[in-house]
């Protein structure tokens, strides 16, 4: 196991590194990280989701499991600001940290390294699922909480437009709801679309990582290092990191029976297991709650990710060599 990870983690230190020498490159950085949303990972998203069979998507325990995780600890982390004093909207900011993590820049390539084209398609469908509720969650909060402030009230129904109107036009989300048309209505693939998104998409996964080793070069962790901070960085990256996945897991194995052997259940975990997304910080600049805060989780959860997603992933390494098949993919 260490030698299919070792190398994923090495991509970041190596974008680690080039961003430290090249400290001034942050117009190159920008680049590379819109390539990576826009481009690569839509395209292979899009392709693990065309290819599927409509069968292959009926998985309630991966998707209610996954979907339980997220919201149990996006309440939790909404007990826990307010314990702080910290009311809608800014907790909202908190806990979405406490549970969307970079499905897509990490979990994805992690997932196609170790498991193989066998993990694609819950991997798509992981990101959606880690994307869409957090967001919206966010997005109607501030809107109805801080309204007020402005003097610009939304309805709770304009509100709820606006956050699917932010969610569904993701690049990420429209690729997924491209392949979906693609399995609902049986429509077959083009060779030439087929090439071009799989050319496309073997590029997500070392951009991606590489992208996050830049983005970690940028940050200055002593610097925001403070124990008011600390005591809310400390509880989001325990509930993101080992919370999450233990409540993923639970659900799927004691609620719907799934075997630590199934390609979905795993996939489920690890991605719940994900360090804190780069998306949350966008967020807390959008709206100026807790830059500091999310953007020290978000250092601190990716380096101690380095240490929880391999043994996690180890704890799956002696279960995956006869997975059934589904869709002509070994699962």
């Amino acid at each position: 196991m260490f030698i299919i990870v070792a190398p994923i983690f090495m991509v970041i230190m190596i974008g680690y590194l080039f961003g430290r020498k090249y400290a001034q490159s942050t117009a190159a950085d920008k680049l590379i990280n819109d390539y990576v949303l826009y481009v690569a990972l839509p395209a292979l998203l899009f392709l693990a989701i065309a290819r599927a069979d409509s069968s292959d998507l009926n998985q309630p325990g991966f998707i209610i499991a996954t979907l339980s995780g997220i919201v149990v600890v996006y309440i939790i982390a909404s007990y826990i600001a307010k314990a702080q004093r910290i009311d809608l909207p800014q907790s909202a900011i908190l806990s979405m940290g406490a549970c969307y993590g970079t499905t897509g820049y990490m979990g994805v390539p992690i997932l196609l390294a170790v498991f193989g084209e066998s993990a694609a398609l819950p991997a798509a469908i992981a990101t959606i699922l880690h994307n869409i509720p957090a967001m919206m969650a966010v997005i109607i909060s501030h809107d109805l909480c801080s309204a007020t402030a402005n003097g610009t009230r939304l309805s709770a129904r304009q509100s709820l437009f606006k956050a699917l109107r932010v969610t569904l036009t993701n690049p990420l989300t429209l690729s997924v709801i491209a392949g979906m048309i693609f399995v609902i209505f049986d429509l077959p693939l083009p060779a030439f679309l087929v090439s071009f998104c799989h050319f496309l998409g073997n590029a997500a996964g070392p951009t991606a990582l590489f992208a996050l080793g830049l983005g970690l070069a940028r940050c200055h962790l002593w610097q925001q290092i403070n124990p008011g901070v600390l005591r809310l960085v400390a509880p989001m990256v325990l509930l993101k990191l080992l919370i999450q996945p233990a409540i993923t897991l639970l659900v799927a194995m004691l609620v719907f029976g799934l075997r630590s052997d199934n390609i979905w259940l795993i996939a489920a975990v690890v991605m719940a297991a994900q360090p804190i997304g780069a998306g949350v910080y966008v967020f807390a600049s959008k709206y100026g709650s807790n830059q500091q805060v999310v953007s020290l989780a978000i250092i601190i959860s990716l380096l101690m990710a380095l240490f929880t997603l391999p043994l996690i992933l180890q704890l799956f390494a002696g279960d995956t060599a006869n997975l059934p098949l589904v869709g002509g993919l070994a699962l």
